[in-house]
């Protein structure tokens, strides 16, 4: 009875637990099956069903290469037959593609299953799908990658130490900028006791840190591996764990040396331009266009009266002209332009008092070029205006004094004129009168240039062209018995000599007219006598006197002159440097070159 009554209980809990197990392998959610040792598939739960899209009743029974594709039977078949020889556990990775194509990974166990004989009877097989894991493993290992490119190619060095000051981590950008080749050599840097410049506390940097959480821009001074200095911009944020420890303090290094060494040179050119602004003895001004006084310097303050830049700053510019008009003309001049230039104006000082300035100013535009500001330099002038006019009046002094004298020397020359004509009436010989008289024309000629600079309005040279044109129509009225018979025809570049050049020039044209006139046209011949004088280059010039009369002895020859107005002629010429060339075909050519200033 009793045994009786313990076989039912046995075989009732065996059942029970068989079902739990087959419901257990039914509703897992990994695939789950069992082969024999022929490969046939012998139990498989709902995953696998649905992964196959198959019935039960079709898979149960049927081998790998009943149910999958050759190429992936194949590797079933070769994984079971590692287990079946080895009779041990296999786990490994696969890859198939359910009824709708998808990809799936799974990660298998395949163990072997023995009987009461201790043989392999068969393999119990446990696929899980990994694909979601492995898509996320795969998103994080390029994130990953992503990371240490950004991490590896960054232009500002980035570091994670602890709160001791050991470097955990550490950029290249950070090696180069401080000089080191790799990691290594910069994590052996002890931050708490090395590598700063003079003023960076570490002590206070983490106690900022450790209060505030983070630490943003601060500019400091950090030293390279070769003891040199460089400029850094750091930002850094204090890592805490889960308890609130501190644990890492993470930042960036923004090497800012260039900027610092320009600021420097900045700094440096404002201070080396402020010292000469203050210490210009010029006036240095800035104003708007509506005369307000932007900036001046202790220069300009001094000029104007005033006791200090503040109440100087309060005036505006416009009550420091005495003349508005002269302001509006500044003003229209910047407007059309850029700049006024050496403008002379007269300003009135805080007393009142009037003084005389030059004005150099330029307007400063916005983009859209509107003149924004006006700047520039004043010069108090006064004695200069006053030393002018002094000058001036002495000038005319001068030459009045000048005026006088010429015409002083232009009588006395006229005086010997008329005593060496009275002197002349004495004698016989024709050859003595005609010297007599010839010495008379050279002094008429001497005379008319004093004349000339007595009347003229200029005293520092000889208007030549009218002076030539006195000179030759007095000759001709001279020594012409028939009016009309010679012509003068001339032709004289407008220039101004002074007299070491006018006295010999208008002693060759004297002496070559008077020799035209006495011996080119003979027995009432009639003809034209050309006096020219044009440039040649920057200070050359050529003088050419010709007739159309007789013309000059055939064997007349420079240097065998007899005659005495000719070989004055030849002296004059070398007394100013020229050149002397005789023609004669037709009539007589006389052509000289020559270098002179014109005054």
């Amino acid at each position: 009875m009793s045994v009786s009554k313990n076989a039912k209980t046995t075989g009732r809990t065996g059942f029970t637990l068989r079902t739990a197990l087959r419901e257990l392998i039914r509703t897992i959610p990994d695939v789950v099956y069992f082969k024999d040792k022929n490969r046939r598939y012998l139990v498989v739960n709902e995953a696998f069903v649905e992964l196959c899209g198959l019935t039960n009743a079709e898979i149960i029974g049927k081998t790998d290469e009943t149910i999958f594709p050759a190429d992936l039977a194949a590797s079933f078949r070769a994984s079971d037959g590692r287990v079946f020889e080895s009779g041990t556990v296999f786990r490994f990775e696969d890859a198939v593609r359910d009824p709708r194509g998808r990809r799936i990974v799974f990660e298998t166990i395949k163990s072997p299953f023995r009987s009461a004989s201790g043989n392999v009877a068969g393999i119990l097989g446990i696929s899980r799908d990994i694909t979601a894991r492995r898509r996320m493993e795969e998103a994080l290992r390029e994130s990953e990658e992503r990371f240490r490119t950004l991490y590896e190619n960054a232009t500002v060095g980035l570091y994670r130490t602890t709160p001791e000051g050991r470097i955990l981590l550490a950029n290249p950008a950070l090696f180069r900028l401080l000089g080191y080749e790799t990691f290594e050599e910069i994590a052996s840097r002890d931050l708490e006791r090395e590598g700063y410049g003079p003023g960076y506390s570490r002590a206070a940097f983490k106690e900022r840190l450790e209060r505030d959480g983070f630490i943003q821009g601060l500019e400091t001074a950090w030293k390279r591996k070769d003891g040199t200095t460089v400029y850094v911009r750091e930002s850094a944020r204090l890592i805490r764990s889960a308890d609130g420890a501190s644990i890492f303090y993470e930042g960036t290094v923004e090497d800012i040396t260039e900027r610092k060494r320009a600021e420097l040179e900045l700094r440096t050119s404002e201070e080396k331009y402020r010292r000469i602004f203050d210490r210009s003895l010029e006036g240095i001004l800035q104003t708007s266009l509506d005369g307000r006084i932007l900036a001046a310097n202790r220069a300009l303050v001094r000029m104007f009266g005033y006791a200090s830049l503040e109440e100087f700053l309060s005036v505006n510019m416009s009550d420091l002209y005495v003349d508005l008009e002269a302001r509006d003309y500044m003003i229209e001049s910047l407007r059309a332009g850029d700049e006024v230039r050496n403008l002379e104006l007269r300003m009135r000082r805080k007393d009142g008092a009037e003084f005389y300035a030059l004005m150099n100013v330029t307007a400063l535009r916005d983009p859209a070029g509107r003149i924004e500001r006006i700047e520039g330099m004043l010069t108090d002038i006064t004695d200069l205006i006053q030393s002018r006019a002094d000058l001036e009046s002495a000038l005319r002094e001068k030459e009045v004094l000048l005026k006088e004298i010429y015409h002083r020397i232009k009588n006395n020359l006229q005086t010997v004129s008329a005593l060496l004509g009275l002197q002349g009436r004495c004698f016989q010989d024709p050859e003595t009168v005609r010297a007599f008289a010839e010495t008379q024309d050279r002094l008429r000629s001497m005379a008319m240039i004093h004349e000339s600079l007595y009347r003229s309005d200029r005293l520092s040279g000889v208007d030549f062209p009218a002076y030539v044109r006195n000179l030759a129509q007095a000759l001709i009225g001279a020594q012409e018995t028939s009016p009309g018979r010679i012509k003068l025809r001339l032709d004289v570049e407008p220039v101004s000599f002074d007299l070491k050049t006018a006295v010999p020039l208008g002693l060759i044209i004297n002496e070559l007219v008077s020799n035209a006139l006495k011996h080119g046209f003979p027995r009432d011949r009639e003809g034209t006598i050309s006096v020219e004088l044009h440039r040649r280059g920057e200070d050359g010039f050529h003088l050419s006197i010709r007739d159309d009369g007789i013309g000059l002895p055939p064997d007349l020859e420079l240097g065998r002159l007899d005659s005495m107005g000719l070989c004055l002629v030849e002296m004059l010429t070398g007394q100013i440097d020229g050149r002397l060339r005789l023609g004669s075909a037709p009539g007589a050519n006389f052509e000289i070159t020559f270098r002179a200033e014109v005054s």
